[in-house]
């Protein structure tokens, strides 16, 4: 089981354990990461395409923070 309350070495920020598939953008994309912060922060963890019993769906990453709260809302459906 992994600990979840891990503290980033650089920043001392929370850490967050993510899919392999998981690409970080450049440190300066502040649009980017404030998407890839409220998708961790609404339990998304970077998994893609979603493969259910009858067939894996693909999505596109969403390019701003209204995309991300539809993305978000598609997911949960999907659960």
């Amino acid at each position: 089981m992994f600990d979840t309350n891990k503290t980033c070495p650089t920043c001392k920020g929370k850490m967050y354990f993510v899919n392999e598939k998981f690409k970080a953008p450049k440190k300066s994309n502040n649009k980017e990461w404030k998407i890839i912060e409220y998708l961790l922060l609404s339990s998304y963890d970077f998994r893609n395409p979603y493969c259910g019993h009858e067939q894996c769906i693909y999505f596109e990453f969403p390019k701003n923070l209204q995309e991300a709260e539809v993305f978000i809302r598609e997911m949960r459906k999907l659960k």
